[in-house]
């Protein structure tokens, strides 16, 4: 008896494992086309964050390079009065 339902259950199991297995192909197709799509987003927010980050830099340059002025130095006195007093 059990060798009549075995070939019935995989034949159905062939069956049930090949729509899968298309829809798996379905999906991988359709991932591949939404890729497809954003790359070219992803990618430019990529140049805009690398441009950010230089300009950081740039700006934490400017930054240190006031702070080892000799102006910011002489002043140094005046800014802490100025915030004891405000």
């Amino acid at each position: 008896m059990s060798t009549d339902r075995n070939p019935l259950s995989r034949a159905e199991n062939d069956v049930t494992l090949k729509s899968e297995l298309r829809e798996a192909h379905l999906e991988i197709r359709a991932l591949r086309a939404e890729l497809a799509r954003t790359a070219p987003d992803i990618d430019d927010l990529k140049r805009q964050l690398v441009a950010a980050r230089k300009q950081g830099d740039r700006y934490r340059e400017q930054v240190e390079a006031l702070r080892r002025s000799s102006s910011w130095r002489i002043t140094k006195p005046l800014r802490r009065l100025r915030r004891r007093r405000g």
